[in-house]
């Protein structure tokens, strides 16, 4: 008999179809994993907030056109399900071949999933740069 997959370990499976989606440069592939409704929001670095299907997934496309290559590295996952709702955060190492050459990025990640008929959708995505590692030694509130 085979052990049933607890709700976690789907929510993590739904994150890895998004980043293997997002390392396709495939749009079709990208909407395929996305709930497609109004309410859907991604923020990715650098840019507003983007709200509903038609600018969620124009972003996508717009992100592809100019890039070649895409690779991550997906660290410090974690990843949590109440309900229908499921969220991982992580942090993203990213290579990108893009015009001007080959860039290297660190993102920290939130990414929110609704279950709909059985299946996790990418609901949200929420990227943010990192600019340097927090020192744990270091406050910081001052």
């Amino acid at each position: 008999m085979a052990k049933k997959v607890n709700d976690r370990d789907d929510v993590l499976a739904a994150n890895e179809a998004f980043y293997a989606a997002f390392e396709s440069l495939d749009a079709d592939r990208m909407q395929a994993v996305w709930l497609k409704e109004s309410y859907i929001t991604c923020t990715h670095p650098g840019w507003a907030r983007l709200i509903g299907w038609g600018s969620v997934m124009q972003s996508w496309r717009e992100i592809f056109s100019s890039t070649f290559g895409m690779k991550f590295v997906i660290a410090d996952e974690m990843a949590h399900a109440i309900g229908d709702l499921g969220w991982v955060t992580c942090t993203e190492h990213i290579e990108s071949r893009v015009y001007d050459g080959v860039s290297h990025a660190t993102v920290i990640a939130t990414n929110l999933f609704e279950r709909r008929q059985g299946a996790w959708w990418l609901v949200h995505h929420h990227g943010s740069p990192l600019v340097r590692a927090a020192d744990p030694s270091e406050s910081q509130l001052q």
